[in-house]
This record gives structure tokens, C-alpha cells and sequence, in this order.
């Protein structure tokens, strides 16, 4: 039964991994179609409007649908979880078709709230748009449901693969469609493919033996836990989706082409986040929660410190690499097609900033699953509520006289100091968990990480003059880095590079052991 768990973890990995590189291959191509230009902005501005249209009820959906369904499955009887589910569907998926509907008839109203600042021309796509995307509303509300259903019957796999053939089939569209309809025929790719997620889905809820009745009984015990579940979580979510419009509003405002200088270097940080998150928070997650579980207090605050630490270790060299050779990054990945050096530079000034905040967005992942795995919401709710105050206050003192930058330099410092307020939190919450050892390593790797940056700077001037090609001046510059920064903290005596080592090669073992059979 391990080795059964152990290589189904393994091949979600590989899944998400590559689902998170089929996305990040999409924002490519996109870069590559429309460059940064009124296109790209009204098309992901569009996107924007559904994405806040859902992103307040899906995910707590899916956050409260998971544990009330699995005390079904336990506790109940199939007739019983049946018609929990079939209450569940009728309920959520007549709310997003009223969302929809309400969408349909005010959708200029809708987008004028989030481009205020928007020309005429790019207003009227953005409206078109909209409209058309108005059905994916339904659509992710669906999946929500049918993935959280397949992932309390252990299946992770199809779940973590649906985002494949989506990514696949928009790049596709962007370069087969869209030189016969345009952006529009972008947008309905994009509907087409989600509806799709929603179908690939269909055979694996199909083999769980539950067909879809309509039901319309409010007085669901399952749904009455839901609704007192769900309601912190979508206050966090709502305050989450009040920050993205303030930031979609400020952005209508700058010179054409931010919005998508924005996306490009938000989706290029996250890509990496995503992958830092996969590789640290996922690792120890369930041990914290084992060890809280077991009233293990002790090694539950020791491994929290150690990834912590490890988190540092890890983002603080990739935040100074990324700061030192943003530009060429941008123009290795982006630069091609309608993606020129404007474009290349525009979204190079937003990295930067966003790169500043890059080890709180981490850190910020590693004490919100700590909270979960004591069973505390509310303090990250709050948390994230102080956050988006302060992203709100500090956009509108830094835009004005740093436009693009101050947008993302915002987002950064918020990040920053909700991670560490929430951090204070937690100690609040369980006593010293070794702030002393974090300061301490926080130190550590800051001084190796900034000798790394000067090497990685001057090693790329040189292999530059030596080779004027991005492609082999980037890789030497960052392979030079990663030995001086390897050496410095050798020398510097950090621990935790012992265990993040044991980590990586506890990963590797069942490939290796897969293979040698």
C-alpha cells in the first residue's frame, strides 16, 4: 500500500509539474500574439472580471466542501451522501447561473467598475469579452465540486491533469484561431476548453456511482455545516477579490500595455512560487499536522523552524537572481513576436518589484498551512484583511509617482509585512518557535545570497562580452551563482542545507529505485 501511495504521489507531482508548465507555455505564447498591447490587456482584464466573479465562492467551496463530504462518506449511508451531493449541485450551480445571468445584463455596468480609467475602444472589447466568458462562471464552479468530490474518493490524479489539455488547446488557439477571429476567438477557446475540463471529469464521477437528481432541500444537515463553514473563508476571499480590483482599477489607469507587463511578471513569479511551494510547503505539511494531531508540540514547532529556514534558503538567491537578470529572464522567455523590447523592459521594472516580496509570498504559504494544521482560520482571515488594507493605501501613495512599479512594489511590501505579522500570530498561538534561529539564518543567507548577486552580475557582464547570446550567458551567470552561493553557505554553517539536502534526495530515491528495477 506505501509504494501504491508513494507513486501516486510522485505522479501528481509530475502532473501539477506539468500542468504548471503547460500554463506558464500559454502565457508565452499570449506574450508572443499580442505583446503588450490593448489586446492582451482587455483579454486578461476579462479574465480578471470572471476570475473575481468566482473567486469568492469557489474556492471556500471547495475549502468546506472537502471535509463535510468526507464525514459523509464515513459516517453515512450512499443514499444519504447522495442526496447531500445532490442538494450541494442544485444549491451552488443555480447560484452561478443567477451570478451568470445578473453578469449578462450588467456587464458594462461590471466592467466599468474595474476600468474606469479604460479608453473607449479597450472598454467596449473588454465588455465583449466579458460576455463571452461569462459561462465559465458555471463552469469552474463545477469542476470545484467534481474535483473536491474525486479527491475525497482518493483520486488526485485527474484532478491535477485537467489543466493540461486546457493550456494546450489556448495554445492552439492563439496560434491557429486567432489570426481568422481574433482576440474573441481567444475568449471562446478559452470557454470551449473549460467546458471541456468540466467533460474529461464526467467518466471519473460516473464510475463513482452518483448521478445528479435535482434537490432543492435548504434544511440539508451538509449544507447547513457548509454554510456556517463557508462563510469566514469567502470574508478572506472577498477581501482578496476587493484587493484585485483595486489593483485591476489602478492598473486601467497607467499607460497601455501594463496590464499585461503586470500579468507577465505576476505569472512568471508564481510560476516560481508555485514550484518553491510544491517542493517545501507540500513536503511538510502533513507531518506539522500529524505532529499537532499527536500533541507532539515540540517537533511540530521544530519542523515548522526548519522550513521556515529552508523556505529562506531557497527564495532569498532565486529573489537576488531574478533582481540581477530580470531583463535578460524576460527576454529569454517572452521576447519574440509581437513581445518586443519595450515589452521586454515594461515587464521587467514590474519584476523586479514583485520579486522583492517573493520570500513573503512563500513564508506566507509555510505559516498559513501551519494555522491549518491547527485547525486555525480566523487569524489568517484577519491577516489577510490587514494585508489588503495596506496593498490598497500603499498602491495609492506609490502609483502616482512610480506607476507600473508602485503597483507591484505595493503588492510586495504588503506581502511582506502580513507574512510577518502573521508569523506573530502563530507565536502568539503556540509560544517561541525560534525566532531567534530564523533571524539568525535570515542573516546567514542574505549575506550568501548578495555575494552570489555580485558574482552572478560580473559573470554575466563577462560570458555577455565573451558570448552575446542570452541563451548561454544566462545559464553560466546563474550556474556561477548557485556554486558561490552553495560555497557561502557552507562556510557561513547553515544547518538547514543538511536537511533541505535529505529532502531532495528522499524525493529523487523512488525514481531512482523505479528505475534500477
Amino acid at each position: 500500500m506505501s509504494k501504491n501511495i508513494v507513486s501516486a504521489a510522485i505522479l501528481v507531482t509530475v502532473i501539477t509539474f506539468a500542468s504548471r508548465l503547460t500554463g506558464f507555455l500559454r502565457d508565452v505564447v499570449l506574450a508572443a500574439t499580442y505583446g503588450t498591447s490593448l489586446y492582451s490587456d482587455t483579454y486578461l482584464m476579462a479574465q480578471s472580471v470572471i476570475q473575481i466573479m468566482t473567486g469568492i465562492m469557489v474556492p471556500a467551496l471547495g475549502t468546506t466542501f472537502i471535509p463535510v463530504m468526507s464525514d459523509y462518506i464515513l459516517h453515512k449511508s450512499k443514499q444519504d451522501t447522495n442526496r447531500f451531493l445532490d442538494v450541494v449541485y442544485t444549491v451552488t450551480i443555480g447560484m452561478t447561473v443567477l451570478i451568470s445571468l445578473l453578469g449578462l445584463l450588467f456587464t458594462e455596468q461590471l466592467v466599468r467598475l474595474f476600468t474606469p480609467n479604460f479608453p473607449p475602444e479597450a472598454l467596449t472589447l473588454t465588455v465583449e469579452l466579458t460576455r463571452i466568458m461569462i459561462p465559465m462562471v458555471t463552469f469552474n464552479t463545477i469542476l470545484a465540486l467534481n474535483s473536491a468530490k474525486l479527491q475525497n474518493h482518493g483520486n488526485y490524479i485527474a484532478p491535477a491533469m485537467i489543466g493540461i489539455p486546457l493550456n494546450v488547446l489556448l495554445i492552439g488557439s492563439m496560434l491557429l484561431v486567432t489570426d481568422y477571429f481574433g482576440v474573441q476567438g481567444l475568449a471562446v477557446s478559452l470557454v470551449v476548453a473549460t467546458f471541456g475540463q468540466v467533460l474529461l471529469l464526467y467518466p471519473y464521477s460516473r464510475k463513482l456511482g452518483y448521478r445528479f437528481h435535482f434537490n432543492l432541500d435548504l434544511k440539508e444537515e451538509g449544507l447547513r455545516r457548509i454554510g456556517i463553514l463557508i462563510i469566514p473563508i469567502m470574508i478572506g476571499s472577498g477581501i482578496q477579490q476587493i484587493n484585485a480590483l483595486v489593483d485591476r482599477v489602478m492598473a486601467s489607469g497607467l499607460p497601455e500595455g501594463s496590464i499585461a507587463a503586470l500579468n507577465f511578471s505576476n505569472r512568471l513569479s508564481l510560476f516560481v512560487i508555485g514550484l518553491l511551494s510544491a517542493a517545501v510547503v507540500s513536503v511538510f505539511y502533513t507531518s506539522m499536522s500529524n505532529y499537532f494531531a499527536a500533541g507532539q508540540s515540540e517537533l511540530f514547532k521544530k519542523l515548522l523552524r526548519n522550513t521556515i529556514n529552508i523556505a529562506l534558503l531557497i527564495t532569498l538567491p532565486v529573489s537576488v537572481g531574478f533582481i540581477v537578470l530580470r531583463l535578460p529572464i524576460i527576454q529569454i522567455v517572452f521576447e519574440r513576436g509581437m513581445f518586443d523590447r519595450t515589452a521586454s523592459e515594461l515587464t521587467a521594472v514590474a519584476l523586479l518589484f514583485y520579486t522583492i516580496g517573493l520570500a513573503g509570498f512563500l513564508l506566507r504559504d509555510v505559516v498559513t498551512r501551519a494555522f491549518f494544521a491547527i485547525k486555525e482560520t480566523k487569524a489568517a482571515m484577519i491577516n489577510g484583511s490587514m494585508a489588503v488594507v495596506l496593498n490598497i493605501i500603499l498602491s495609492l501613495v506609490l502609483v502616482p509617482s512610480m506607476g507600473l512599479g508602485g503597483l507591484a512594489l505595493a503588492t510586495s511590501i504588503s506581502g511582506i509585512v502580513a507574512t510577518l505579522l502573521l508569523m506573530h500570530s502563530l507565536h502568539r498561538k503556540i509560544g517561541n518557535y525560534g525566532w531567534l534561529p530564523i533571524a539568525v539564518t535570515f542573516v546567514k543567507v542574505c549575506i550568501a545570497s548578495l555575494v552570489m548577486g555580485i558574482a552572478v552580475h560580473y559573470s554575466y557582464a563577462a560570458a555577455y562580452a565573451l558570448v552575446p547570446f542570452n541563451l548561454a550567458a544566462v545559464p553560466a551567470s546563474i550556474l556561477c551563482g548557485m556554486l558561490v552561493y552553495a560555497l557561502g553557505i557552507h562556510l557561513l554553517r547553515v544547518e538547514e542545507m543538511a536537511m533541505l539536502r535529505e529532502m531532495v534526495v528522499r524525493r529523487l530515491k523512488p525514481y531512482f529505485k523505479s528505475a534500477s528495477m
